[in-house]
């Protein structure tokens, strides 16, 4: 496979660029949902995974990803992660 080829079938993600770095904001955001669900806040983490889903199907060329539920998944996933780094951090520091 050519370079050429590659960078279009990895599209985005061509010269390591990331999710983050296609969708201006989305850090933060998952950052916050991650700390909702640290701590208990489930309704308010669930609009905000709402409102980040929006986000990275509006940026839909860039992020490759045009629907909404697949999104929530990759929003899932990503404020678990979250969510597990703010449980470790907090732990660390008691």
């Amino acid at each position: 496979m050519t370079d050429e080829a590659r960078a279009r079938t990895m599209g985005p993600w061509a010269g390591g660029r990331t999710l983050y770095d296609v969708v201006p904001g989305l850090d933060a955001l998952i950052e916050i949902i991650g700390r909702d669900l640290v701590l208990g806040e489930y309704p308010l983490a669930r609009a905000t995974a709402g409102m980040a889903a929006a986000v990275i199907v509006e940026e839909g060329e860039s992020t490759g990803i045009g629907d909404e539920g697949t999104a929530l998944l990759v929003v899932r996933a990503l404020a678990e992660s979250a969510a597990a780094t703010e449980r470790a951090t907090d732990g660390s520091g008691s």
